[in-house]
């Protein structure tokens, strides 16, 4: 499954205006684009479609590629792309702080371990001590709890996300040893085509 870059960066708090997200969602379908094409597809004019490439490019959303015009050879033509690793490291790192806030949530939830029957307020070994275990707002006696709703939802969350995390670590890792073996395949062919130049 597929997941819209309009989605992850709403998820992530980023809002766009929604020509910005019409350049993303076809950058998303299509892997290179120039600005010509996007222009036609978005029924805009090439200098409108630039402003909103280039304000995505600022934020790092798209990247380009400058090519030679095979027609007029002084001319480029910039082809765009949609930068996938930025996001996904972008979507990770909201990710990770989701983590983190889940398990102080978690670590402040775990701390409690009586609550008054009545109203309900929460206490933590040493407070409960303290008060000899009588609610000071009620007078109930506090009753000691284990695993609350909010702590099992908690875990659920953490879990969740720590699936969520290694998943797109794998993924971004996977990603890097290809470009990296692209590299050296490159790097193999340059070396071996300057020797035979020899």
């Amino acid at each position: 499954m597929v997941i819209k870059v309009e989605t992850m960066l709403r998820e992530i708090g980023i809002s766009l205006d929604p020509e910005m997200l019409q350049v993303l969602d076809l950058l998303q379908k299509q892997k290179k684009v120039s600005e010509e094409q996007l222009a036609k597809k978005l029924n805009l004019r090439i200098n409108d479609v630039r402003k909103l490439i280039y304000r995505l490019y600022e934020k790092g959303f798209a990247t380009y590629e400058k090519k030679t015009d095979p027609k007029k050879k002084w001319w480029y033509i910039y082809v765009w792309s949609l930068n996938r690793d930025k996001i996904a490291e972008l979507f990770l790192a909201y990710k990770k702080k989701q983590l983190e806030k889940k398990k102080k949530e978690l670590f402040e939830e775990e701390r409690f371990a009586f609550i008054c029957p009545k109203c309900n307020t929460k206490y933590a070994y040493n407070e409960a001590l303290d008060i000899e275990f009588t609610c000071p707002s009620c007078n109930e006696i506090l009753i000691e709890f284990t695993e609350s709703p909010e702590i099992k939802k908690l875990k659920q969350d953490i879990s969740r996300l720590e699936k969520e995390i290694s998943n797109a670590e794998k993924r971004l890792a996977e990603k890097e040893k290809i470009t990296k073996q692209k590299a050296t395949k490159v790097a193999t062919k340059v070396t071996k085509q300057k020797k035979k130049s020899k």
